[in-house]
């Protein structure tokens, strides 16, 4: 999943057609802003400290890049002018130029340190072959191995970038506008791994469709998972991609490459208006477009595998000029007079995650246009045409072999449905519970795993059902859904009710994670036997503005022990601590949570319950529904001491307390003692193995038990 955080901006910006571009430095977290035609400055984006900053005589023509090689900065002035310069060089205009004769366009940094140079006629080296050649450009203009590609005085060129192909070849891509009719080009090329010179012709799409009064809005190049593809938004909103194959013939007219295929339509931006997008991450893109009641802007993630929007941030004011950036993990993007920075956060992809996310409350009831998929050469499809032949079954048998063949043939497609039928039930386990709290003539149909009994159904009490359907039917995702509904349940003491929520989602936040853990843990007195649930109408209320809780109140939670009693049959497994335990968490987003939010005397009771849980041979952490398959309850505990040691380290280790130092000391001796018994496995291997292989111990001397020779020393 993808997720935009909240945005600030870095820089303000007087004119953005005078903005030059931004690039990576060589310090983590840190970039290179060429603000103005002679202002440079090095930032770092965590705290918008100004780093290094110079200030130049001569006019920049591109964006200043870092050279990882020969730990320069690099940039260009009046187009055939390159300057070098090191970070602790105060004045860079006294650095030596180095004269090309040839315009250059651009400068980019590539992920193995190299730059490369990008003239204003399509063609590129390095800068170490830029820096040999240029000589020979000048004494032999004519003979320049790499022919022209573009026109400047027709065309112009934008949006230059590399991508790698899965081979591992290296390409350059930039689009090709045309100046008198406006008509855009996607070119691309591989390029040599050494002097980054194109190898063979360009090859060429023309980005248009057959369809009259369709124009492109937005296009770019992006990462996808069987190479670098293009993609392209046109006026209609419908979005195509088309992969970059090297192995195709593309020495024919542009006009005769398709742009792709259809992939979905982006219903939710203005796209009457221009729009920018950029390729930030693998199978992921950036567009910044306007909204559809054209009030504000959005910027919004779209994810090409999965064709669904996974992350929106809007803005209140929308420009028709805007251009992206992508350096580690934030988004640039500079609009009207700002520059602003846009941190996002890129998980490990899962389907459940999104389910739901893409549902709408305006759902059309007919079907309209924008269902049919105009642009396919061939859609794909099933049919039962013509008649089938009454038969009947026939046997063949003969003489000498004794055997029957049976040939059996559908008589009408009734019958062979129904067998596809039959055969789909039996592939399909379906568990059937009863819920009491239906009426007796309501059924419902779920699809959900019910991996511990002990606990019944994964379904809520009837106003907690009530209300996570809805915000299931609003499309909201499960770490929105247990955000808004786990401060609900710990508010009402509704214990079970937690635990299925924990169990029946499968993404839950660290926050509520804590929060849940921090519950457990406070829990000593019995729980009643009803517990006080709000009603439907409290819960929509509470949903909008509800947050967990804080861990300044500790008069909420004074005794913090060990959960001792719940409603739970089961106390050794089902109890809600071990199946907070046994939840999925990013470890360095817990850290920090769990030293603000538990304190250390209670993280000394949760190391006992989990020395507990390694030592004792029955009790154990139950399985999620999710990883029911490699779910690992020692494993887990592992992680879960080594989590808490680590966020109470300093305190640990300055500590005078002998019962701190008993429990590390109880922990290391049992760590030692599963090492042990680890090393006494890896020894016993091998016999074990010349068993299995049903070799004995023959050569070793048998011991004759009748009789013994003893030596004893008399004087």
């Amino acid at each position: 999943m993808a997720k935009l955080l909240a945005y600030y901006s870095l820089c303000p910006i007087n004119d953005i057609r005078e903005f030059l571009g931004l690039s990576c430095d060589v310090g983590s977290g840190c970039i290179i802003n060429t603000l103005g035609r002679n202002i440079i400055q090095v930032v770092k984006l965590s705290n918008q400290k100004l780093q290094h900053s110079w200030t130049s005589l001569e006019r920049l023509t591109s964006k200043v890049v870092y050279d990882f090689r020969s730990e320069r900065y690099v940039g260009v002035f009046g187009s055939r002018y390159i300057r070098c310069w090191t970070a602790d060089q105060i004045d860079i205009n006294k650095a030596k130029r180095v004269k090309f004769f040839r315009n250059i366009l651009e400068l980019l940094t590539l992920d193995n340190g190299q730059v490369l140079v990008v003239y204003d006629d399509g063609t590129c080296e390095s800068l170490e072959s830029a820096v040999v050649t240029r000589n020979e450009d000048r004494k032999h203009p004519d003979s320049i191995p790499c022919k022209p590609n573009v026109d400047p005085t027709r065309a112009s060129i934008q949006q230059v970038c590399t991508a790698v192909t899965t081979n591992g070849d290296r390409l350059l891509t930039y689009f090709v506008k045309d100046l008198e009719c406006s008509m855009m080009e996607l070119n691309f090329v591989p390029l040599n791994k050494e002097n980054l010179k194109p190898v063979g012709e360009f090859r060429k799409i023309k980005l248009e469709r057959r369809e009259r009064n369709v124009q492109l809005v937005g296009q770019c190049i992006v990462d996808g998972s069987g190479g670098p593809s293009l993609i392209t938004i046109w006026s209609d909103k419908r979005i195509f991609a088309q992969f970059l194959n090297l192995e195709e013939d593309y020495t024919a007219e542009p006009q005769s490459k398709s742009i792709g295929n259809f992939i979905s339509i982006l219903n939710m931006i203005n796209t009457g208006q221009p729009l920018s997008m950029i390729g930030i991450s693998k199978d992921y893109i950036a567009v910044y477009a306007s909204n559809l009641n054209q009030e504000g802007a959005t910027l919004l993630l779209y994810n090409v595998q999965f064709k669904a929007v996974q992350a929106k941030q809007f803005f209140k004011v929308y420009f028709s000029n805007s251009r992206f950036w992508v350096c580690e993990n934030h988004i640039l993007l500079a609009f009207g007079q700002t520059l602003a920075v846009v941190p996002f956060k890129i998980s490990k992809e899962q389907l459940s995650d999104m389910v739901g996310t893409q549902k709408s409350l305006d759902l059309p009831n007919y079907v309209d246009n924008e269902s049919i998929n105009e642009d396919c050469d061939y859609n794909e499809g099933y049919s039962f045409m013509g008649h089938l032949v009454n038969t009947v079954d026939r046997i063949e048998s003969t003489d000498e072999e004794q055997k029957t063949e049976k040939f059996k043939v559908f008589e009408s497609l009734e019958t062979f449905e129904e067998s596809l039928r039959i055969v789909y039930r039996s592939n399909i386990q379906v568990d059937i519970v009863r819920d009491e709290t239906l009426p007796e003539d309501v059924v419902q149909m779920r699809m959900m795993s019910n991996v511990d009994r002990s606990i019944g159904p994964l379904i809520f009490s009837e106003n907690f059902e009530t209300f996570v359907n809805e915000l299931e039917e609003r499309g909201f995702c499960e770490m929105e859904i247990s955000d808004k509904i786990i401060p609900i349940m710990l508010e009402a003491n509704a214990t079970l009710d937690i635990a299925k929520c924990l169990k029946r989602y499968s993404t839950i936040s660290e926050r509520a994670l804590v929060a849940t853990l921090k519950y457990a843990l406070a829990c000593k007195e019995p729980q009643p036997s009803k517990v006080e649930i709000p009603d439907i109408q409290s819960l929509l209320l509470k949903c909008s503005d509800v947050k967990l809780p804080d861990s300044k109140q500790k008069e909420e939670f004074s005794n913090q022990y060990i959960l001792d009693c719940h409603d739970i049959s089961d106390q050794a497994r089902n109890d809600l601590l071990n199946i907070v335990l046994s939840c999925s968490l990013n470890r360095s987003v817990m850290l920090p949570l769990l030293r603000s939010e538990i304190e250390l005397n209670t993280v000394l009771d949760l190391l006992d319950h989990l020395l507990f849980l390694l030592i004792d041979p029955v009790a154990q952490l139950m399985e999620s529904p999710t990883n029911s398959d490699s779910f690992d309850s020692d494993e887990k505990v592992i992680e879960w001491i080594t989590l808490l040691i680590d966020s109470y380290y300093q305190q640990i280790v300055l500590s005078r307390d002998n019962i701190v130092k008993e429990k590390i000391v109880t922990l290391k001796n049992t760590v030692e003692r599963h090492i042990d018994s680890l090393r006494e496995l890896k020894s016993l291997a091998p016999k074990i193995q010349r068993l299995a292989e049903g070799k004995g111990r023959d050569n070793e001397r048998q011991s004759n038990q009748w009789y013994s020779v003893e030596t004893i020393q008399l004087y």
